[in-house]
């Protein structure tokens, strides 16, 4: 018993103690000024004081041992940027609170310039354009300060070059900087000795579910041309993006010294054979939906692929398939084979649409093109016009983007243009031409805010208007229309006031977007557009406001727009998906 009581005792002071140490260790707040972020930053590592606030055995005394070892450190801490004679200003004070305060005023002084910058480089890479543009661009010049970090990233920057390009067994013959404070100069002394650049060697792929001379249309090299890594990359992303695989991996193997080459290995895990989605969703366009979606990626050893889809909304459902063959070129080139049926009830128009078609999605330059033949048969109701009709409709399609991300973009723009029609003459059941197109961009003003432009037309000539089902009317309203009115709603309209759909359509959109975080936004805009049949008629106007969420498919955009034109009524619109 006494022995536990003295243990409980022991432990009992310890605590009182330790509390009483943490109570009485000191405080101590270090200000530095005089200095951009950049430089405080590498300051703040280099302090002793800044380091050791925090040290459970801090006092007094070893408080003021740090502060008179600091301007030895920050000395140290600028030299690496270019400056050898800062001018420091050092106090250090207890303040009434009983917290020490250590204040550093500091004049970086000048940097130290470069006098002279001997760069020599021999061997096959002094005529690499690659080379000289890493020559433009890295900073160290004469008259230039001389920045360590700068001097230490070119070097590595050219030593990666090299590998990235096959130039193997280069090395620096010299690499000397010479700092002369007397003077107050820098001299840099660089050489560097390249090898013959390497080749491409035989590429082996390690893979039994494709044919391999398939395959090998997804490599844009050959045996024997020069080495380029960024190939590699550019390969493994290109067979990635193609869902055959369910992990690709592209190597470099042991380099050829004799023939100056390196071989390279594709190694391909492919994916199942079948593949399920199942997705529930709501928007204020279609109301509450459901999709199941059923993908083959292999269906045969040449690359063929089927992907088919089953949705059903509050206004009706689809149901398609979509035959792949690639063709020319894999990676852009595929013939699509199509069938479907779609049902669709709204305010304005009941159809039912069946379709079976063929089209060429392919790149020309840097448009993407879509050559296609439908033959469609739709049953539709529009206010008094109903019937059936079969139009076999070919058409063509190009669309364009510009920028590095469609998904969330920062600055970008999208143009779509397309030309379809039929003939009565050749199994159609009646006459038209129509023409479609629209551009979308954005324009970021800085990381927070951007603004949208968006315009939409089309044009119909038909010789009976009336014959013309559903979906070859123009119609507008809705989330991705005119936002402040239900989907579809607008357009001409018969006698009784009923929308029956226009020739022409005319829609614009100017949004300005605000964030308030990397996933957070608001944003104001104004809407202005029309389904019309002549270009006299009015277009009606919308406004409002929103709220955005940055998801992984695209911003998830939850807006409430006023109908301007139609007695202030408002309207909540929901939707999801890609900005461009």
């Amino acid at each position: 018993m006494q022995a536990r009581f003295r243990i409980l005792l022991t432990a009992l002071c310890a605590l009182l103690l330790s509390g009483q140490l943490h109570a009485q260790q000191p405080i101590v707040n270090v200000l530095i000024e005089g200095l951009d972020a950049q430089l405080e930053a590498n300051v703040r590592l280099f302090l002793s004081m800044e380091q050791q606030k925090g040290h459970p055995l801090l006092s007094e005394g070893r408080i003021r041992r740090l502060h008179n070892k600091a301007p030895q450190e920050i000395a140290a801490a600028l030299q690496p940027y270019g400056y050898y004679r800062p001018e420091i200003t050092s106090s250090l004070n207890q303040l009434e609170s009983g917290e020490w305060q250590a204040r550093y005023v500091i004049d970086p002084g000048p940097g130290i310039p470069i006098a002279e910058f001997n760069l020599t480089i021999n061997g096959e890479i002094r005529d690499d354009p690659e080379l000289k543009k890493l020559v433009e661009v890295h900073g160290l010049r004469v008259d230039a300060v001389f920045v360590h970090p700068q001097y230490d990233g070119f070097k590595s920057r050219l030593r990666e070059l090299a590998a990235e390009y096959g130039y193997l067994q280069g090395k620096f013959t010299e690499a000397r900087v010479e700092i002369d404070l007397d003077t107050y100069q820098a001299r840099v002394y660089l050489a560097y000795e390249s090898s013959k650049r390497y080749s491409f060697g035989e590429v082996s792929l390690d893979q039994d579910v494709l044919d391999a001379d398939f395959l090998r249309r997804y490599i844009t090299f050959h045996q024997g041309d020069p080495y380029n890594l960024n190939l590699l990359v550019d390969l493994k992303q290109a067979l990635n993006n193609t869902n055959y695989f369910q992990s690709v991996e592209v190597y470099s193997d042991e380099p050829r010294h004799d023939i100056r080459e390196i071989p390279i290995t594709v190694k391909l895990t492919p994916r199942k054979r079948n593949r399920y989605d199942i997705g529930l969703g709501f928007g204020t366009d279609t109301g509450a939906r459901a999709k199941v979606r059923w993908f083959v990626p292999r269906v045969n050893r040449r690359g063929h692929r089927i992907d088919s889809e089953l949705m059903v909304s509050q206004n009706g459902y689809r149901v398609g398939a979509n035959y792949r063959v690639p063709v020319y070129n894999p990676r852009t080139d595929q013939l699509v084979y199509t069938i479907s049926e779609e049902k669709e009830d709204t305010d304005t128009n009941d159809s039912l649409l069946r379709l079976v078609g063929v089209s060429l999605n392919h790149n020309r330059g840097e448009w993407r093109e879509i050559l296609s033949l439908n033959y469609q048969s739709e049953e539709f109701e529009i206010a008094n016009d109903n019937g059936t009709t079969s139009l076999l409709i070919p058409g063509v399609s190009w669309s364009r983007i510009w920028g590095p991300d469609f998904i969330n973009v920062v600055d970008g723009l999208r143009f779509d243009i397309g030309l379809r029609g039929a003939d009565s003459s050749f199994i159609s059941d009646t006459n038209f031409t129509q023409l479609r197109g629209g551009v979308k961009f954005i324009l970021s003003y800085d990381a927070r805010n951007r603004l949208l432009l968006r315009g939409n037309f089309g044009t119909t000539h038909a010789s009976d208007f009336d014959q013309l089902p559903s979906s070859i009317r123009f119609f507008a309203g809705g989330s991705q229309s005119v936002r402040g009115y239900s989907y579809e709603s607008l357009g001409p309209k018969n006698k009784d006031g009923d929308v029956v759909g226009g020739r022409h359509l005319l829609t614009s959109t100017a949004e300005f977007e605000h964030y308030f975080n990397d996933n957070w936004s608001a944003a104001v805009f104004l809407d202005t557009g029309n389904a019309i049949d002549s270009l006299s008629d009015d277009l009606e106007q919308g406004a409002g406001f929103g709220l955005r969420w940055k998801s992984p498919v695209g911003p998830v955009r939850i807006d409430l727009a006023n109908s301007i034109s139609r007695g202030k009524n408002w309207r909540l619109h929901i939707s999801i998906g890609p900005d461009l």
